[in-house]
Protein backbone atom coordinates (compact mmCIF):
# COMPACT_ATOMS: atom_id res chain seq x y z
CA UNK A 1 0.00 0.00 0.00
CA UNK A 2 2.50 2.24 1.49
CA UNK A 3 4.79 1.27 -2.62
CA UNK A 4 1.70 2.19 -4.37
CA UNK A 5 1.30 5.55 -2.44
CA UNK A 6 5.14 6.69 -3.20
CA UNK A 7 4.22 5.56 -7.15
CA UNK A 8 1.36 7.66 -7.43
CA UNK A 9 2.23 10.53 -5.40
CA UNK A 10 5.86 10.27 -7.76
CA UNK A 11 3.24 10.22 -11.10
CA UNK A 12 1.65 13.43 -9.37
CA UNK A 13 4.87 15.27 -9.28
CA UNK A 14 5.88 14.33 -12.78
CA UNK A 15 2.46 14.99 -14.02
CA UNK A 16 2.73 18.79 -12.07
CA UNK A 17 6.23 19.33 -13.66
CA UNK A 18 5.08 18.82 -17.43
CA UNK A 19 2.16 20.46 -16.74
CA UNK A 20 3.98 23.74 -15.38
CA UNK A 21 6.44 23.24 -18.53
CA UNK A 22 3.24 23.46 -20.48
CA UNK A 23 2.07 26.14 -18.98
CA UNK A 24 5.39 28.26 -19.13
CA UNK A 25 6.02 28.06 -22.64
CA UNK A 26 3.83 30.80 -23.82
CA UNK A 27 5.64 33.01 -21.62
CA UNK A 28 8.94 31.30 -22.45
CA UNK A 29 8.17 31.80 -26.04
CA UNK A 30 7.16 35.09 -25.41
CA UNK A 31 10.45 36.14 -23.45
CA UNK A 32 12.79 34.80 -26.15
CA UNK A 33 10.84 36.99 -28.99
CA UNK A 34 11.67 40.00 -26.62
CA UNK A 35 15.35 39.24 -26.26
CA UNK A 36 15.19 38.54 -30.22
CA UNK A 37 13.97 42.16 -31.00
CA UNK A 38 16.48 42.99 -28.26
CA UNK A 39 19.48 41.53 -29.90
CA UNK A 40 18.10 42.73 -33.19
CA UNK A 41 18.14 45.99 -31.74
CA UNK A 42 21.23 46.16 -30.04
CA UNK A 43 22.97 44.63 -33.45
CA UNK A 44 22.32 46.71 -35.96
CA UNK A 45 22.53 46.37 -39.91
CA UNK A 46 25.72 48.76 -40.57
CA UNK A 47 25.67 47.72 -44.37
CA UNK A 48 21.83 48.70 -44.77
CA UNK A 49 22.64 51.82 -42.60
CA UNK A 50 25.31 53.23 -44.65
CA UNK A 51 23.43 52.27 -48.08
CA UNK A 52 19.97 53.98 -46.64
CA UNK A 53 22.25 57.32 -45.95
CA UNK A 54 23.92 56.90 -49.39
CA UNK A 55 27.34 57.61 -48.23
CA UNK A 56 30.42 55.91 -46.63
CA UNK A 57 31.91 57.92 -43.69
CA UNK A 58 35.87 57.02 -43.11
CA UNK A 59 38.12 58.77 -40.33
CA UNK A 60 41.35 59.36 -40.77
CA UNK A 61 44.48 61.48 -40.30
CA UNK A 62 45.39 63.10 -43.45
CA UNK A 63 49.19 63.79 -42.49
CA UNK A 64 50.65 60.39 -42.87
CA UNK A 65 52.00 60.70 -46.48
CA UNK A 66 51.64 58.02 -48.93
CA UNK A 67 48.63 56.37 -46.91
CA UNK A 68 46.70 59.72 -46.16
CA UNK A 69 47.10 63.37 -46.92
CA UNK A 70 46.16 66.13 -48.42
CA UNK A 71 47.05 67.18 -52.05
CA UNK A 72 47.55 70.65 -53.85
CA UNK A 73 44.36 70.74 -54.86
CA UNK A 74 43.05 70.95 -51.60
CA UNK A 75 41.80 66.60 -51.89
CA UNK A 76 42.57 63.74 -49.93
CA UNK A 77 44.97 61.22 -51.21
CA UNK A 78 46.75 58.43 -50.49
CA UNK A 79 46.99 54.21 -50.34
CA UNK A 80 43.86 54.38 -47.56
CA UNK A 81 41.66 56.91 -49.95
CA UNK A 82 41.94 54.43 -52.60
CA UNK A 83 40.67 51.35 -50.50
CA UNK A 84 38.50 53.65 -48.61
CA UNK A 85 37.04 54.74 -52.64
CA UNK A 86 36.99 50.63 -53.75
CA UNK A 87 34.77 49.92 -50.43
CA UNK A 88 32.04 52.42 -51.16
CA UNK A 89 32.26 51.60 -54.38
CA UNK A 90 31.32 47.80 -53.77
CA UNK A 91 28.76 49.25 -51.15
CA UNK A 92 27.29 51.32 -54.02
CA UNK A 93 27.37 54.96 -52.17
CA UNK A 94 29.33 58.34 -51.97
CA UNK A 95 32.65 58.30 -49.73
CA UNK A 96 33.22 60.93 -47.12
CA UNK A 97 36.34 61.50 -45.31
CA UNK A 98 36.62 62.70 -41.95
CA UNK A 99 40.40 64.25 -41.27
CA UNK A 100 40.92 64.72 -37.34
CA UNK A 101 43.92 63.72 -35.51
CA UNK A 102 45.10 60.31 -35.37
CA UNK A 103 44.31 59.51 -31.47
CA UNK A 104 40.79 60.75 -31.63
CA UNK A 105 39.96 58.00 -34.02
CA UNK A 106 38.88 55.10 -32.45
CA UNK A 107 36.33 57.06 -30.26
CA UNK A 108 34.79 58.69 -33.16
CA UNK A 109 34.14 55.24 -34.23
CA UNK A 110 32.40 54.24 -30.99
CA UNK A 111 30.45 57.38 -31.27
CA UNK A 112 29.05 56.79 -34.47
CA UNK A 113 30.79 59.88 -35.70
CA UNK A 114 32.02 57.54 -38.77
CA UNK A 115 31.73 54.61 -40.26
CA UNK A 116 35.41 53.05 -40.11
CA UNK A 117 39.06 53.83 -39.70
CA UNK A 118 41.54 53.81 -42.55
CA UNK A 119 44.29 55.41 -41.60
CA UNK A 120 47.49 52.91 -41.62
CA UNK A 121 46.18 51.84 -38.57
CA UNK A 122 47.91 48.53 -36.66
CA UNK A 123 45.77 46.15 -34.84
CA UNK A 124 46.78 45.80 -31.55
CA UNK A 125 45.35 43.73 -28.21
CA UNK A 126 44.06 47.16 -26.35
CA UNK A 127 42.56 48.61 -29.75
CA UNK A 128 40.61 45.46 -30.40
CA UNK A 129 39.14 45.49 -26.90
CA UNK A 130 37.52 48.87 -28.42
CA UNK A 131 36.67 48.14 -32.25
CA UNK A 132 37.11 45.25 -34.83
CA UNK A 133 39.43 45.08 -37.53
CA UNK A 134 39.21 43.39 -40.74
CA UNK A 135 42.58 41.17 -42.34
CA UNK A 136 45.94 43.06 -43.19
CA UNK A 137 46.06 44.77 -46.20
CA UNK A 138 49.72 44.97 -45.60
CA UNK A 139 52.74 43.91 -43.34
CA UNK A 140 55.31 46.21 -41.94
CA UNK A 141 59.40 45.28 -40.95
CA UNK A 142 59.08 47.32 -38.17
CA UNK A 143 58.95 50.62 -36.87
CA UNK A 144 61.97 53.15 -38.17
CA UNK A 145 64.01 55.27 -36.47
CA UNK A 146 64.73 58.21 -38.11
CA UNK A 147 67.01 60.90 -37.87
CA UNK A 148 69.25 63.73 -39.84
CA UNK A 149 71.87 62.49 -41.98
CA UNK A 150 74.75 64.44 -40.11
CA UNK A 151 74.17 62.72 -36.89
CA UNK A 152 73.41 58.95 -38.19
CA UNK A 153 76.61 57.40 -36.98
CA UNK A 154 75.21 58.17 -33.59
CA UNK A 155 72.00 55.73 -34.00
CA UNK A 156 72.65 52.24 -34.46
CA UNK A 157 70.60 50.02 -32.13
CA UNK A 158 67.81 50.70 -29.42
CA UNK A 159 70.56 51.14 -26.51
CA UNK A 160 71.74 54.65 -28.69
CA UNK A 161 68.41 56.15 -27.59
CA UNK A 162 68.87 56.40 -24.04
CA UNK A 163 68.60 59.82 -22.87
CA UNK A 164 67.63 60.84 -26.22
CA UNK A 165 64.57 63.09 -27.41
CA UNK A 166 62.24 60.62 -29.03
CA UNK A 167 59.52 62.31 -31.30
CA UNK A 168 56.61 59.93 -32.33
CA UNK A 169 52.66 60.34 -33.36
CA UNK A 170 50.20 60.78 -30.42
CA UNK A 171 48.13 57.48 -30.49
CA UNK A 172 50.26 55.68 -32.83
CA UNK A 173 51.68 52.29 -32.06
CA UNK A 174 55.03 53.74 -32.32
CA UNK A 175 54.42 55.80 -29.41
CA UNK A 176 53.42 53.27 -27.50
CA UNK A 177 56.91 51.41 -28.26
CA UNK A 178 58.54 54.21 -27.37
CA UNK A 179 56.89 54.41 -23.96
CA UNK A 180 57.12 50.67 -23.22
CA UNK A 181 60.86 50.26 -24.02
CA UNK A 182 62.21 53.80 -23.52
CA UNK A 183 59.85 55.40 -21.28
CA UNK A 184 61.96 55.86 -18.03
CA UNK A 185 65.16 55.91 -20.32
CA UNK A 186 64.53 58.54 -22.71
CA UNK A 187 62.21 61.78 -23.05
CA UNK A 188 59.43 60.34 -25.15
CA UNK A 189 57.51 63.86 -27.15
CA UNK A 190 54.50 63.55 -28.55
CA UNK A 191 53.15 65.60 -31.71
CA UNK A 192 49.62 65.36 -33.05
CA UNK A 193 51.08 65.32 -36.37
CA UNK A 194 53.99 64.28 -38.35
CA UNK A 195 53.99 66.84 -41.14
CA UNK A 196 55.19 69.53 -40.57
CA UNK A 197 55.69 69.99 -36.40
CA UNK A 198 57.56 66.68 -36.42
CA UNK A 199 59.48 67.04 -39.30
CA UNK A 200 60.52 70.39 -38.08
CA UNK A 201 61.13 69.30 -35.00
CA UNK A 202 63.70 66.58 -35.67
CA UNK A 203 65.54 69.29 -38.08
CA UNK A 204 65.88 72.05 -35.28
CA UNK A 205 67.09 69.82 -33.21
CA UNK A 206 64.17 69.93 -30.87
CA UNK A 207 64.52 65.80 -31.18
CA UNK A 208 67.23 63.51 -32.00
CA UNK A 209 65.24 61.32 -33.27
CA UNK A 210 61.45 60.04 -34.27
CA UNK A 211 59.97 56.98 -34.48
CA UNK A 212 57.68 56.39 -37.65
CA UNK A 213 55.90 53.54 -39.32
CA UNK A 214 58.93 51.81 -42.46
CA UNK A 215 56.62 53.09 -45.37
CA UNK A 216 56.47 56.46 -44.43
CA UNK A 217 59.97 56.48 -42.95
CA UNK A 218 60.69 55.49 -46.42
CA UNK A 219 58.94 58.41 -48.17
CA UNK A 220 59.76 60.61 -46.06
CA UNK A 221 63.73 60.39 -46.69
CA UNK A 222 63.30 60.27 -50.23
CA UNK A 223 61.60 63.41 -50.20
CA UNK A 224 63.96 65.02 -47.51
CA UNK A 225 67.68 64.35 -48.57
CA UNK A 226 68.47 65.74 -44.87
CA UNK A 227 67.34 62.64 -43.14
CA UNK A 228 68.13 59.22 -43.45
CA UNK A 229 66.36 55.82 -41.55
CA UNK A 230 69.00 54.59 -38.49
CA UNK A 231 67.52 51.54 -37.77
CA UNK A 232 64.36 49.98 -37.46
CA UNK A 233 62.88 48.64 -34.30
CA UNK A 234 59.93 46.37 -32.77
CA UNK A 235 60.28 43.66 -35.20
CA UNK A 236 57.84 42.26 -38.28
CA UNK A 237 54.01 42.80 -37.25
CA UNK A 238 50.96 43.49 -39.44
CA UNK A 239 51.10 46.96 -41.02
CA UNK A 240 47.46 48.07 -40.55
CA UNK A 241 43.91 47.35 -41.21
CA UNK A 242 40.41 48.67 -41.56
CA UNK A 243 39.08 49.24 -38.28
CA UNK A 244 34.84 48.89 -37.96
CA UNK A 245 32.76 49.16 -34.91
CA UNK A 246 32.68 46.01 -32.69
CA UNK A 247 29.39 43.78 -33.70
CA UNK A 248 29.73 45.08 -37.47
CA UNK A 249 30.00 41.51 -38.89
CA UNK A 250 27.85 42.77 -42.21
CA UNK A 251 30.05 46.19 -43.07
CA UNK A 252 33.49 43.47 -41.93
CA UNK A 253 32.20 41.08 -44.63
CA UNK A 254 32.62 43.39 -47.20
CA UNK A 255 35.73 45.17 -46.61
CA UNK A 256 37.42 41.79 -45.85
CA UNK A 257 35.69 40.78 -49.42
CA UNK A 258 37.43 43.79 -51.26
CA UNK A 259 40.53 43.53 -49.56
CA UNK A 260 40.89 39.72 -50.56
CA UNK A 261 39.99 40.35 -54.01
CA UNK A 262 42.55 43.62 -53.98
CA UNK A 263 45.35 41.36 -52.39
CA UNK A 264 44.66 38.66 -54.74
CA UNK A 265 44.62 40.38 -58.00
CA UNK A 266 47.76 42.35 -57.33
CA UNK A 267 45.65 45.53 -57.32
CA UNK A 268 46.52 46.51 -54.04
CA UNK A 269 50.35 46.25 -54.37
CA UNK A 270 49.50 48.60 -57.57
CA UNK A 271 47.91 51.08 -55.34
CA UNK A 272 50.99 51.09 -52.73
CA UNK A 273 53.85 51.42 -55.64
CA UNK A 274 51.63 54.21 -57.58
CA UNK A 275 50.35 56.65 -54.71
CA UNK A 276 54.38 56.19 -52.86
CA UNK A 277 55.59 57.31 -56.69
CA UNK A 278 52.80 60.24 -56.75
CA UNK A 279 53.91 61.40 -53.44
CA UNK A 280 57.45 61.14 -54.41
CA UNK A 281 56.86 63.37 -57.77
CA UNK A 282 54.38 65.66 -55.66
CA UNK A 283 56.30 69.35 -55.69
CA UNK A 284 59.35 68.11 -57.33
Amino acid sequence: MQAKTLTWLFVGIVIGLVAGYAASLPIQNSLQAKIASLEEKLSPKYVEKIKARGKLIVGTSADWPPFEYVDKEGNFAGIDIEIAKKIAEALGVELEIKDMKFAALIEALRNGQIDMILADMTPTAEREQLVDFSIPYYFSKGNAVVTTKDRLNEFREVDDLKGRNIGVQLGTIQEEWAKENLGDKASIVSYDHVYPEMIMALKRGDIDVMVVGDIIASVIIEKDPDLAIAFYAGGTRIGAAVAVPQGAEDLKYVVNSVLEKMLETGEMEQIFKEEIAKWLGAGS
